[in-house]
C-alpha cells in the first residue's frame, strides 16, 4: 500500500457505503466528501495497478448507478462528446508517443476511470436545479469542516490530515503553504478559490451567516496557501462576479480582451506571457519566470509536439533551456501545455474548445432565467469554470482538483440540456 493507513482505509469504506445506501439523487453527496478530504494520490496497490481513491470512488458509484437501473436516464449531447473524444484522442496519441506502450496503456486507463468513468457518474446524478443547490450546500458545509483544520496546520506547521496520510508541510521563504488533503499547496489554493463563486451566489440567494462563512473559509484557503497562482485567479473571480449585472456583454468582453491581449503582445518587446509570468508577480519567491521559460520553450518546439506529443518521455526542455540553474526537470505547471506535450496539439486544441463550449453555456443558461436567484445560480458555475481556465495558466491539475473540473464540465453538459429543453418548451 503507497501511503495507506487505517484511517484511509476506514474513511474510503464509509463513503462507499455511502454511496450505495444514500438515494440516487444524494450520491454527490459522498462524492464531493471524497474530493475535500481523502488524498488523491494516495493508492492501495494490487500487483501492478494502482486503486487511487478517486478511482474506488467512481467504480463504486458507477456500480451503483447501473444497479439502480437509471444509468440511460442521459443522452449525450456535444459537451459530452467533446469530453469524450479529447480523452480518447490523448489517450491514444500518448500510447502511439510512448516508449513503453504496455506502461502508457496500463496509464491511460487508469486515467480513463479517473475522468471518463468519474465524469459519466457525476453527470447521472446531477438531476435538476435541486442537484446543484444540493452541491453548493455540501461545498460549504465541507469548507466549513475543514476551516479550523488549516487554521491548525497554518499557525502549528502540522498538518492534522497526517492520520489519512497527508503529513508533508511546504514553505516558502519561512511562510507555512498550507494543503489539507490535497498534493500540493497550489492545487489546494486553487480548489478553494475556483469553490468561491458558487458559494457567493449561494449567498446571494439567501443572505445568512453560514453561507458568509463558506466564503469567507474559501478566501482564507486560498491566502493560507501562500501561492500567487491562486492569488490572481481569486482576483479574476472577484471582477467576472462583480460582472454579473452586464453579464449579457461577455461575448464582447471576450472579445475586447482577446484583441487587447494580442496588441499587447505585438506591441511589447517581450511576449504577453512575460507580463503575465513575470511582471505580475503576487507573492515573492514565486516561480513565474519557470513559467515564462515553460511558455518560450513550447513555442520554440511546437515542430517536435504539436503532432504526437512526448509520450511517456516527457519534453525534458529542462535540459536545452535551464540546464543551467537548480530545476533539473520539466515541471508542466501549466495545464493546457501538459495536454500538448501529452497528446499533441489537436488534444490540446479539442480541451480549449471543450471549456470555451462549457463556459458559453453556462454563461448563456444564467442570461436566459427568469428569476434573479437563477441567474445568480447559473453565473456561479459559470465563473467557476472561468476560474478553472486561468488556473490551467499556472499549474498542471491531478489529485482531487480533478474531479471539481469534471463537475464544472459535467454541470456545464446539464446546462445545455437545460437549454434544449427550455427551447423545446418554447416551440
Amino acid at each position: 500500500m503507497n501511503g495507506v493507513t487505517p484511517a484511509f482505509l476506514l474513511l474510503l469504506a464509509v463513503l462507499c457505503f455511502a454511496i450505495v445506501a444514500v438515494k440516487k439523487e444524494n450520491i454527490i453527496v459522498p462524492l464531493i466528501v471524497a474530493m475535500c478530504f481523502l488524498p488523491a494520490d494516495i493508492s492501495i496497490q494490487v500487483m501492478t495497478l494502482d486503486f487511487y481513491a478517486v478511482r474506488v470512488v467512481a467504480l463504486v458509484a458507477l456500480l451503483r448507478i447501473y444497479l439502480s437501473g437509471d444509468n440511460d436516464r442521459i443522452r449525450m449531447n456535444s459537451i459530452d462528446h467533446l469530453f469524450i473524444f479529447y480523452n480518447v484522442l490523448g489517450a491514444l496519441i500518448y500510447i502511439l508517443a510512448s516508449q513503453d506502450r504496455v506502461g502508457a496503456f496500463i496509464f491511460k486507463s487508469g486515467n480513463f476511470v479517473d475522468s471518463v468513468i468519474l465524469y459519466v457518474v457525476i453527470r447521472n446524478v446531477i438531476y435538476s436545479k435541486e442537484s446543484l443547490r444540493l452541491i453548493i450546500k455540501t461545498f460549504s458545509v465541507c469548507v466549513a469542516v475543514l476551516l479550523p483544520f488549516i487554521i491548525f496546520e497554518y499557525y502549528s506547521a502540522s498538518n492534522l490530515f497526517a492520520v489519512l496520510g497527508r503529513s508533508a508541510i511546504s514553505f516558502r521563504n519561512g511562510e507555512i503553504r498550507t494543503s489539507a488533503t490535497f498534493s500540493h499547496s497550489i492545487l489546494f489554493g486553487s480548489f478553494a478559490a475556483a469553490l468561491v463563486p458558487i458559494l457567493w451566489a449561494e449567498y446571494k440567494n439567501g443572505r445568512t451567516l453560514f453561507k458568509l462563512l463558506a466564503v469567507f473559509c474559501c478566501v482564507f484557503f486560498v491566502y493560507t496557501s501562500s501561492s500567487s497562482g491562486p492569488i490572481v485567479v481569486l482576483a479574476g473571480v472577484i471582477f467576472f462576479l462583480f460582472f454579473f449585472r452586464w453579464k449579457q456583454y461577455s461575448r464582447l468582453l471576450f472579445w475586447v480582451s482577446l484583441t487587447a491581449g494580442t496588441i499587447i503582445h505585438f506591441v511589447r518587446e517581450s511576449p504577453i506571457w512575460h507580463l503575465l509570468y513575470v511582471r505580475i508577480s503576487v507573492k515573492s519567491g514565486s516561480t513565474g519566470w519557470h513559467r515564462y521559460q515553460l511558455m518560450e520553450a513550447a513555442v520554440k518546439e511546437f515542430k517536435n509536439w504539436w503532432l504526437l506529443g512526448y509520450g511517456d518521455t516527457g519534453p525534458q526542455w529542462h535540459t536545452k533551456y535551464w540546464a543551467y540553474t537548480h530545476v533539473t526537470f520539466t515541471d508542466v505547471t501549466n495545464h493546457y501545455l501538459l495536454l500538448g506535450v501529452r497528446g499533441g496539439f489537436f488534444t490540446m486544441f479539442l480541451f480549449i474548445v471543450l471549456c470555451y463550449k462549457v463556459v458559453k453555456t453556462l454563461g448563456a443558461c444564467s442570461i436566459c432565467q427568469d428569476t434573479i436567484e437563477d441567474q445568480w445560480l447559473w453565473w456561479g458555475f459559470t465563473v467557476m469554470m472561468l476560474a478553472h481556465c486561468i488556473t490551467f495558466l499556472s499549474v498542471a491539475y491531478f489529485g482531487q482538483i480533478t474531479m471539481l473540473l469534471y463537475l464544472s464540465i459535467a454541470i456545464g453538459a446539464f446546462a445545455h440540456d437545460e437549454l434544449m429543453r427550455e427551447r423545446e418548451q418554447a416551440y
